[in-house]
């Protein structure tokens, strides 16, 4: 089953074209990774799937809706989106923070209810956090703070989870940590993941899929194997590399 279609997707700010006819077509379950050298449209692309930013032409599916005509609630209910640089209030608890992902279910001036609770701690097993919770968020370790926002988008319910440069900044520890917890969400709950990547290593063991854009084209789709070549990475990156087998690991010359 298609979790996300994208037909003829074009993308203009003011005077610059950013994504020029991009097809894609993401399975559900699946976790890709969306590489690139910086300004290529990886944020774009990821704000048109969220329905933040409406395209120029061509069109996105989220399990076959077109996401642009739903009501911001409703895209809520079905996108989780976690931004680059995401700073939802140092003054509150893990628990408030990781409640704020059940606002698309809340009414004016409604309280939450029993199946919220339960939803925010079902997120907070699902990423490890529980034991956080009354812990402010000001006082967390990079990696602690992470996992706190994947609960908040996971308190949404979504089905899709998009993420940009969810492991920038971090210890590799801690990168190894998120990528390996969103590939296991995938596996247990069916989700949907895409993540805007830097590191191409990472990326290559842990996710199913890639999509290596350049100057806001798909250069390449599909597993490690076909993406990950090294003719493509001096394509999209300008520089040469070494491919070693059997991870496909990328070793600049």
């Amino acid at each position: 089953m298609e979790a996300i279609k994208i037909s003829g997707l074009c993308y203009d700010y003011p005077g610059k074209p950013v994504l020029k006819d991009i097809n894609l077509s993401l399975s559900a379950g699946s976790f890709t990774a969306v590489l690139g050298p910086n300004g290529c449209g990886k944020t774009t692309l990821l704000k048109n799937i969220s329905g933040y930013l409406n395209p120029g032409r061509g069109q996105v599916l989220v399990l076959g809706t077109p996401i642009q005509k739903l009501a911001q609630r409703d895209r809520a209910r079905m996108v989780g989106y976690i931004p680059q640089n995401t700073s939802p209030g140092f003054g509150f608890t893990c628990r408030d923070v990781v409640g704020m992902g059940r606002l698309p279910y809340l009414g004016r001036f409604q309280w939450e209810t029993r199946e919220d609770r339960e939803a925010v701690q079902e997120a907070m097993e699902q990423t490890d956090t529980w034991n956080l919770r009354d812990r402010q968020l000001r006082a967390l370790s990079g990696g602690e703070m992470q996992r706190v926002l994947i609960a908040r988008a996971l308190a949404q319910k979504p089905r899709v989870l998009l993420m940009d440069e969810p492991v920038s900044h971090l210890d590799i520890k801690y990168q190894v940590e998120i990528i390996s917890l969103v590939k296991r969400l995938c596996h247990e709950t069916g989700i949907t993941a895409v993540a805007v990547l830097h590191d191409i290593n990472l990326a290559s063991r842990y996710c199913g899929g890639m999509v290596l854009i350049k100057e806001g084209s798909v250069v390449s789709t599909g597993s490690a194997s076909k993406v990950i070549t090294g003719e493509n990475i001096r394509n999209v990156f300008d520089i040469e590399v070494d491919i070693i087998m059997p991870h496909r690991l990328v070793i600049p010359r």
